[in-house]
């Protein structure tokens, strides 16, 4: 009976309201304190996953730019290695032709652009530069980077993040903090000769996007980023002082081009914050249903863990992928805050998968057409038609025949309004070039083909199997004599085509560096069978193209698959090729 004496004798109404008191607040305690757990589990959870994902396009945002950069220096070597392709005389023209010589080889440098490209130059040894008019040479050479690289340059730099002070237009330091940075590559120039001779290619990529990136980490979720080199050269710093703690969140990320390492602390107090916003305005709710006793208390805290339960609902569908989904926002207390932040951070992530999305299609339609040449056939096939037809009249059939040959494969060829065409029509073009391998050494080889027929329109890249016959006639037969098979199947949605010869075969040396994507290629030996497997992976992604087997002496295997597509569905063919 003592226990009673905690509460007042005489006044009903107030053990009432005492004991309405602590019915109100005992189950509001443990109400309130499971879904204060269960609400910053989830929020900890969700933060932690948004994190992750920004640093992860962050990354794929780099190594798309830093893909493209090396790609168009390594074209523009492959290009510029050319003698037949590239004849420059002197630096400054003196001539019409050499004006145009100039003019030329500038645009040629100019198709590589796109929306992200700030410059493409290729810089001569005294400073004159060939690319778009925009910067002086001069200024370029005064740049503290490209003092510090080494005379003699013998491999690709990459500069990192820099403003250029080079082109016109700069005026002084002053404008240094408006002007835009940009990523920057300098690669030595593989042609031994001419003026082009100990030049440099400079590529320059705005890096606005990327900056914006920086900020959403730094400003929107108070993260300190940073980007080294593989010898420790800081790239990228975010500004400011940071002091790093054991319990800091660490997204290490390891760029594949070029091994810079990316790493985004997040101080373990920024992830906590929000949780630490439910836990205050449980206390608040706490206090004030002490005051108001139970009923109020009941209600309240049903509507703040109603609340919280829709917002966990909306960060599990978020969390699904179903990015178009928002939290209700009706208040403006801390926990709409929290949902308008929330909001505000999916529209962020939606917004960034459209550009990553639309920044990757660019740059596969730009490695599509750096494909091919840019140039016009018309001439070409007007003027080899006429000599089919001279040869006809002087009574030359074979060269008639060889030359109607030659045009139908060079239609195939040069015709790039269609990256992927049928099977059936490429295998026409892989006739005429037979033809004229027939008469140009006579009926001294076998073709097989098995299970074409019914493959005939399952989609290909073009001009895929020619450039693979032509190597076989030029290094595995000895004067055209062999047997060349080819033979097509399809299973579960893939399309696996054989293409053998019985010739000298490959030197295990030379197979291991066919399709090597890390070997630099500075002449077309070996380009074509590369080439063939990249166009595979362009157009079917990077697990789909070739694999090469040979023996020395026996032969050669090739190996392509990719996936069944068809350019016209035949809602009747019943029988899959096999």
């Amino acid at each position: 009976m003592k226990s009673w004496s905690l509460f007042p004798r005489r006044s009903i109404h107030a053990k009432l309201l005492a004991f309405m008191l602590i019915a109100a607040i005992i189950p509001l305690i443990t109400l309130g304190s499971m879904a204060y757990w269960k609400s910053s589990m989830v929020v900890r959870e969700q933060f932690s996953k948004s994190g992750e994902y920004i640093v992860t396009q962050l990354q794929i945002q780099i190594d798309n730019y830093l893909s493209q950069m090396r790609y168009m220096a390594y074209d523009i070597n492959t290009y510029v290695s050319d003698p037949t392709l590239v004849v420059m005389r002197e630096e400054q023209p003196k001539t019409y032709t050499g004006f145009l010589e100039q003019k030329n080889f500038e645009r040629y440098l100019g198709a590589h652009r796109n929306l992200d490209t700030k410059g493409i130059f290729i810089v001569t040894p005294s400073g004159y530069f060939f690319g778009e008019n925009v910067i002086n040479g001069q200024d370029l050479m005064r740049e503290s980077w490209w003092k510090a690289l080494p005379a003699k340059l013998d491999e690709e730099r990459w500069i990192g993040f820099y403003t250029p002070r080079h082109y016109v237009g700069f005026q002084d330091e002053a404008e240094l903090r408006n002007q835009e940075k940009v990523l920057g590559l300098v690669v030595p120039v593989l042609s031994g000769y001419g003026v082009l001779k100990d030049s440099r290619i400079l590529i320059e990529m705005k890096a606005g996007k990327l900056f914006q990136l920086f900020s959403q980490l730094e400003e929107d979720m108070s993260a300190h980023v940073t980007i080294t080199a593989n010898n420790g050269e800081l790239i990228y710093q975010t500004a400011g002082t940071f002091v790093q703690q054991e319990s800091d969140i660490v997204w290490n990320k390891p760029l594949e081009s070029n091994n810079w390492m990316i790493q985004v602390r997040l101080p373990y107090e920024q992830m906590n914050r929000s949780a630490e916003v439910i836990q205050s305005f449980f206390i608040a709710a706490l206090i004030l249903s002490a005051v108001l006793a139970l009923l109020l208390a009941y209600l309240f805290s049903r509507r703040i863990t109603g609340k919280i339960k829709r917002l966990q609902e909306t960060m599990r569908l978020v969390g699904t992928g179903e990015l178009q989904t928002r939290a209700e926002v009706d208040t403006e207390d801390e926990l709409g805050r929290l949902g308008v932040s929330f909001n505000q951070m999916v529209r962020r992530i939606q917004t960034l998968i459209a550009e990553v999305s639309r920044t990757e299609q660019l740059k596969k339609e730009a490695e599509l057409r750096a494909v091919h040449y840019q140039i016009n056939p018309h001439l070409l096939f007007n003027t080899l038609n006429s000599i089919q037809w001279k040869a006809r009249l002087s009574g030359a059939n074979e060269i008639g025949n060889m030359l109607y040959h030659l045009i139908k494969v060079l239609e195939g060829n040069l015709d790039i309004t269609q990256e992927l065409v049928p099977l059936e029509k490429e295998l026409q073009t892989v006739e005429h070039f037979l033809q004229i391998q027939e008469l140009r050494y006579g009926p001294v080889f076998q073709f097989e083909q098995t299970g074409v027929e019914a493959c005939r329109r399952y989609l290909i890249p073009r001009m895929t199997l020619q450039p693979l016959l032509e190597n076989i006639f030029f290094h595995a037969f000895e004067d055209g004599h062999g047997t060349i098979r080819i033979s097509v199947s399809e299973k579960e949605g893939l399309v696996t085509l054989l293409l053998q010869d019985d010739g000298a075969g490959i030197v295990p040396e030379r197979l291991a560096r066919l399709l090597d994507p890390d070997l630099e290629r500075s002449s077309k030996r070996g380009l074509g069978v590369y080439n063939v497997d990249q166009k595979f992976k362009l157009h079917f992604r990077m697990e789909h193209g070739m694999k090469i087997s040979s023996v020395r002496g026996e032969g050669t295997t090739i190996q392509i698959t990719w996936p069944k597509r068809e350019e016209i569905p035949d809602e009747h063919q019943g029988n899959d090729c096999g």
